[in-house]
């Protein structure tokens, strides 16, 4: 089963002939929505004074929805090598946020673990990350967001409902 927010990283395989082109629109309209949520949940964190970026938003969430997981794990979810994550987990480290214990069954591996104000913190920005998207989508009732999520979820998935 693939973790749903790396949907967007699997090889997509059109295995039928497309019917229709896509709208050139439509790309830049995604590429705008998404430059604007990152533009403003840097500014919300900037604003809390929290000295995070978008991106480890995510690694909190990560490692603190799964305590005691490796960095190989973690970097597998993210879609990331290792020394990349390892660089962030320094940095989170450095930050007070996150701690690494070495693994009892693996001494060769750590396993990763928020700290109390790592948690905290997790939960600070998903505050800011629910305010954004309530922001964002204030425009649209209750039906269209519904049917912008089965959409996207269509375009994920690759076919129809």
């Amino acid at each position: 089963m693939v973790d749903p927010i790396n949907r967007i990283y699997i090889p997509f395989t059109v295995t039928a002939p497309m019917t229709h082109t896509v709208n050139p629109e439509l790309p830049q309209a995604l590429r705008l929505v998404f430059d604007h949520l990152r533009e403003s949940v840097q500014d919300q964190l900037c604003a809390e004074g929290i000295d995070l970026a978008p991106p480890d938003i995510r690694l909190l969430e990560l490692i603190g929805a799964d305590a005691g997981q490796s960095l190989q794990t973690l970097g597998r979810r993210l879609c990331r090598d290792k020394a990349l994550v390892t660089r962030k987990i320094r940095e989170m480290e450095a930050l007070g946020l996150v701690r690494r214990e070495r693994n009892p069954g693996d001494q060769r591996s750590f396993q990763l673990f928020l700290t109390e104000a790592g948690r905290i913190t997790e939960a600070r920005t998903q505050a800011i990350l629910a305010r954004t998207h309530d922001d964002l989508f204030a425009p649209l009732d209750d039906a269209q967001q519904q049917l912008l999520t089965r959409l996207l979820q269509q375009c994920l998935t690759g076919r129809p409902e």
